[in-house]
């Protein structure tokens, strides 16, 4: 199944429209006057809604986006991972977004599962996928200064407006995200002794 994008059904986590557009035609202006064509937006992103947020991830790491089934759950498995799925023969680890980044997700229904290209580093036999409350869309949102943007919390790379929109969104700093579950063997992040394996760990299936 081809990678596919949803409508977007509306502003979400929206900094304020009047305030967005103002940081938006600052930035051009400033562009402007020095013969810059127009914004230097960022790489594509992969507009993701959970709860009342806004995130970003970057769409080179996407392989497919899939509506959301109940995983096989894995016992002794900390709560961001929620199980496993398959996908053309390969099992992929469910992880949980809202639980990775501390965002109340208020018990949405339905969902995707966005399946990830393997992160650097990662064994071929890893696999991984997150859980989301609505993938929306994509594009390449124009980032906000520094000076101008939200403190920057862990797993967030930066952040962004969506030229037209208004909306504010958190870019994901995926590898910085999913280090701790990309590795070759990968503890409990609850357990401070290590394992040769772990009960949440990926292989390929039939």
């Amino acid at each position: 199944m081809a990678l596919r994008f949803l409508p977007d059904p509306g502003i979400i986590g929206a900094i304020g429209e009047d305030r967005a557009t103002r940081l938006i035609e600052e930035r051009t202006e400033r562009l402007a006057r020095r013969g810059t064509p127009g914004p230097a937006l960022s790489d594509p992103v992969l507009l993701l809604a959970v709860g009342e947020e806004s995130f970003g991830l970057p769409l080179v790491r996407a392989a497919e986006v899939l509506p959301a089934e109940p995983p096989c759950p894995l016992p002794g498995s900390p709560p961001e991972v929620l199980g496993l799925r398959a996908r053309a023969g390969r099992l992929h680890t469910v992880l949980d977004l809202a639980t990775l980044l501390g965002v109340a997700a208020q018990g949405e229904a339905g969902g995707h599962d966005v399946l990830l290209r393997p992160l650097p580093g990662m064994p071929p036999a890893r696999r991984l996928a997150l859980r989301v409350g609505r993938v929306l869309s994509a594009a390449s949102p124009l980032p906000l200064p520094p000076d101008r943007a939200p403190p920057v919390l862990a797993g967030i790379a930066f952040h962004a407006v969506l030229l037209g929109r208004g909306t504010l969104l958190a870019v994901i700093d995926i590898e910085g995200l999913l280090r701790p579950y990309a590795a070759p063997s990968v503890p409990s992040p609850h357990s401070s002794t290590p394992h040769s394996s772990t009960p949440y760990s990926s292989t390929p299936g039939a």
